[in-house]
């Protein structure tokens, strides 16, 4: 599969063909929480929807964006990516799989011991057959685009918070997914700069709309606008649809 790029294209590995027509993802009677009896979790998340699932940390939300990479499997009933049951994967499929979903886990997931400008580039480095021009054009690219052209040099541990966030991102979004998957993207951070974020998580380089699935505990009103639908989860289960 290729996507276009600015200055070229970015090739991911070969491996299993998404479902032509296949939603980006989609739980279908997902146990959150290992409770008999107990509710179950059923989302569809369409092309360019912006989807916010709001839960308390007990509420089996946490497990949301894990499910939805294959990092742990579902207790019972499927989660598939593009129509793809992405945990049934053997190994090896499932790490070339994987490079079709965006994710900015709980934090930011940053290695400590990179500045953000390697953190960036670690995707392009790792899962595509770029060049090293190549990576270094699409890297600058997006050190440009999320505005990290001053700080792009610092580890982690010496940015602040907005800024680690905003790196994490552009991770995110560097292989030009059609979902990304955001885990409490906006923990810490002013309603300015979780607006920001989320638009530029929900848009691709060419204007076309991403699709977007995020965790939080809470959805601030300006963020609210922004999102194409809400669904609150209490104790593993969904208590209310999206709008």
């Amino acid at each position: 599969m290729t996507q276009p790029a600015a200055g070229g294209t970015i090739v991911l590995g070969k491996g299993v063909a998404p479902v032509p027509g296949a939603p980006p993802l989609v739980y279908r009677d997902v146990a959150l929480l290992e409770r008999p009896g107990g509710r179950r979790f059923s989302l569809v998340v369409e092309e360019g929807a912006v989807i916010a699932v709001v839960g308390e940390e007990h509420s089996g939300v946490g497990w949301i964006g894990r499910l939805a990479l294959g990092l742990v499997p579902p207790p019972s009933g499927s989660v598939e990516a593009f129509g793809v049951p992405i945990a049934r994967l053997p190994y090896s499929e499932l790490l070339v799989f994987r490079r079709r979903l965006g994710y900015l886990p709980l934090g930011d997931g940053l290695l400590q011991n990179l500045s953000l400008k390697d953190n960036v580039a670690l995707p392009l480095r790792f899962a595509t057959d770029h060049r090293l021009r190549e990576v270094e054009d699409r890297v600058a690219q997006l050190i440009e685009d999320f505005r990290l052209r001053a700080i792009a040099a610092l580890r982690p541990a010496q940015a602040t918070e907005e800024d680690r966030r905003r790196a994490a991102m552009a991770r995110a979004v560097a292989l030009r997914p059609k979902i990304v998957v955001l885990e409490r993207p906006f923990d810490g951070l002013s309603n300015r700069a979780a607006t920001a974020l989320l638009d530029k998580a929900s848009r691709d380089e060419d204007g076309t709309r991403r699709a977007v699935l995020l965790t939080t505990r809470e959805l601030a009103p300006s963020l609210r606008a922004m999102v194409t639908g809400v669904v609150r989860v209490a104790e593993g289960g969904v208590v209310e649809d999206p709008k």
